[in-house]
């Protein structure tokens, strides 16, 4: 067998294992009321990419680790998307609301479940650190608890990466969770410039905003640009991080950081095509 030949091999063997995990976390989803009311979180490819690709030598423990932090993901997805409640919301808005909090509760219970039916109590303790450590950040990244950009970037990535990362480092993998850490945190950034670049505004940038012109409501076209700017720093910041991690990743993981990383180029082509 070539190397050619051997690379196929390894690259449908991971595409054909992700398809398995991904069917075994839909089973554990399914519930057909609360889909009739409330739209399932999509599951993170990327995020499931990632920490298979860490269990690569080792994947009949991919799957104790990965399904119960993927539901973990999706509950903390879900509760994101909890509204807050308004005086005159319709009945039809209020149960919705109430039943998507419940999602999230239903899907967080799943993981503990999960793990306890196996007796996993240190996986059970990892993931509740790091769910511990997400809720923080988020707390502060929504009460604008932030007065620094390091500050605020460092809890988008915490926010992002922290169920792999927390996992990485109860594995001696530290280096798996650098590459979550900047990976997960690229990722988030092109999305948040996209956001920006066709709304006007994203989360991330409405914090910058609040950091770095503090005074200025609304901000000015070259303020916007500013930001965009610092945007654009981080995200090559990140790019290049990742690409200095010794890291043998698999074809499939290399292709999906080709690509992240060319999309990056493209946001900026645009940013500067805009201004």
């Amino acid at each position: 067998m070539n190397l050619g030949e051997a690379r196929v091999i390894r690259l449908k063997s991971i595409v054909t294992k992700m398809a398995m995990l991904k069917e075994q976390i839909e089973r554990f989803l399914h519930h057909p009321y609360l889909l009739q009311h409330v739209p399932l979180q999509p599951i993170d490819e990327d995020r499931m990419l990632l920490s298979l690709s860490m269990f690569e030598n080792e994947q009949e423990e991919a799957d104790s680790y990965i399904v119960p932090m993927m539901l973990v993901q999706i509950a903390l997805d879900t509760h994101d998307e909890v509204t807050n409640s308004l005086p005159n919301q319709t009945d039809d808005e209020l149960k919705t609301r109430q039943l998507t909090v419940l999602a999230g509760d239903l899907y967080s219970g799943l993981y503990y479940d999960y793990l306890a039916k196996r007796n996993d109590l240190a996986t059970i303790h990892v993931l509740a650190e790091a769910i511990k450590e997400i809720n923080e950040h988020k707390i502060r990244l929504y009460q604008k608890d932030i007065s620094k950009l390091e500050s605020l970037f460092h809890s988008i990535a915490v926010i992002e990466s922290s169920l792999i990362a927390k996992i990485g480092e109860h594995l001696s993998r530290p280096v798996w969770s650098k590459f979550a850490y900047h990976y997960l945190l690229l990722k988030r950034l092109i999305r948040e410039k996209e956001q920006f670049i066709q709304h006007g505004t994203s989360v991330l940038f409405e914090q910058m905003a609040t950091i770095v012109f503090p005074k200025n409501k609304p901000i000015a076209k070259e303020q916007k640009h500013y930001l965009s700017h610092i945007c654009n720093r981080y995200i090559e910041h990140c790019k290049k991080e990742l690409l200095s991690l010794s890291l043998d990743c698999n074809e499939l993981l290399h292709m999906r950081l080709t690509e992240l990383i060319g999309s990056f180029s493209v946001a900026v082509k645009k940013t500067v095509e805009e201004g």
